[in-house]
This record gives structure tokens, sequence and C-alpha cells, in this order.
């Protein structure tokens, strides 16, 4: 039995990364969703004493307990053997922190906080609301405009050149929400080769292996 422990929601796209990050290392984990509060409701005294923000993904490694996804990738990569998850190249090194610290900042507030979970969540009379449909308006033009940068930094196929890394696995499951939504796969289109590197990422096993597999109110949210 693995002493590496994911603990998170299985749709939530910050667990998935963490999975992900272990499954393209190659080493062995556990995934756990026990005693995890569901989406809307507060965290569970189980999550609080793992980590006292209430938020997943948690990483357990025996007695050792890490929170925050940015830390948890680092942590995996730099303590088991492996294929490298980060460049090695230190302007490459750089352009990775940079771009983990931007899905993290702006990113996954723009399309997973602001817009996917809004849309999820709302039901026809708030879709019929007009400030609401203002404010996803204006959202959508900003995650546009998100794509339109991500898409200069994957011109060589990734964010850090030809290899698939830590802030790669950040945006791609951004992205599968994002495409799963009505108006997102004309969004993704319109930023080619983040679309090309979404293709590469779905056919990727890590990816296939931790599918939300959305359900199908989701994808037909409007």
């Amino acid at each position: 039995m693995s002493d590496v422990t994911i603990i998170g929601m299985p749709r939530s796209n910050l667990t998935r990364t963490v999975r992900i990050a272990c499954l393209e290392k190659e080493i062995p984990f556990a995934f756990s969703s026990h005693n995890v509060q569901p989406p809307g409701h507060p965290p569970t005294p189980e999550l609080l004493r793992n980590n006292p923000f209430g938020k997943v993904p948690v990483l357990t490694h025996g007695q050792f307990v890490l929170y925050e996804t940015a830390a948890i990738c680092r942590y995996i990569d730099d303590n088991f053997p492996g294929p490298l998850l980060r460049p090695v190249h230190a302007e490459k090194a750089a352009r990775m922190n940079q771009w983990i610290s931007v899905a993290m900042t702006r990113l996954d507030p723009d399309i997973i906080r602001n817009f996917v979970i809004p849309m999820f969540f709302a039901d026809d009379v708030k879709r019929r609301d007009p400030a609401f449909t203002t404010r996803m308006n204006e959202m959508t033009d900003r995650i546009r405009h998100d794509l339109s940068v991500l898409d200069a930094a994957y011109a060589d196929g990734w964010v850090c050149g030809d290899r698939f890394t830590i802030p790669d696995m950040m945006i791609m499951p951004m992205m599968h929400y994002l495409n799963a939504l009505p108006g997102g796969p004309e969004m993704l289109a319109s930023a080619p080769n983040v679309a090309n590197a979404f293709a590469r990422f779905k056919a990727r096993s890590s990816a296939a292996q931790t599918d939300p597999l959305l359900p199908e109110n989701l994808l037909k949210s409007a």
C-alpha cells in the first residue's frame, strides 16, 4: 500500500492537478474523498485537521501533511524518483514559476471560480437575471483575453517548451471545464495553440485516469 494519499474531490480541478502530477511522476498513491465536504458546504472537522483553511487538495506522506497545489506538486517532484515535472534550465524554471502563479492567481479565479462554477450552479431564474448575464459576459471577455495571452505561451507546445510540466497540469484541467460549457469550445478555438495543447492533454493517460466525468447538466448549462 502507498504511503502517499491525495485528499480531495474528484471534480476539483486542483485535486486533479496533483493526481496528474503523481501519475506523471509514476508514483503509487491513494486517493480519498472520505470526509471531504460537498461543494457549498463548510469544511469538515476531518479536513480542517489536515488543512486549517479547509481547502483541498491535501497530500499526506506518512506523517507529513502538505496543502496548497503548487507546494504539493513541487514536493512530489523533489522527493520521488521518476520523470521530472519541471524544467531544469534556470530561465525555463523561472517561467514555470511565473505560470504557476498566473494559474493560481488569475486563471483559476477567472475560469473556475467566477465563470464555470456560477454558470453551473445558476438556475433558470438566475440565468435570466440581466445583472448575472452582464457579469458572465464580462467574464467571457476577460477569459478571451487570458486565452490570448496563453496562446502565445503555448506556441512551442507547452508553456515551458516541448515538455508537459507542472503549470500545464494546472491549466489543462481548467480548459476541460471551460470546454464543457456552451461557448467554451468557441473560446478555445480562438486560441489554437491552447486548443492543440488541450487535445494532446486529453490523449495522455494521466488525463484519462483523472477525467472528472462531467454530469449532463453541466454540459447543458447556459
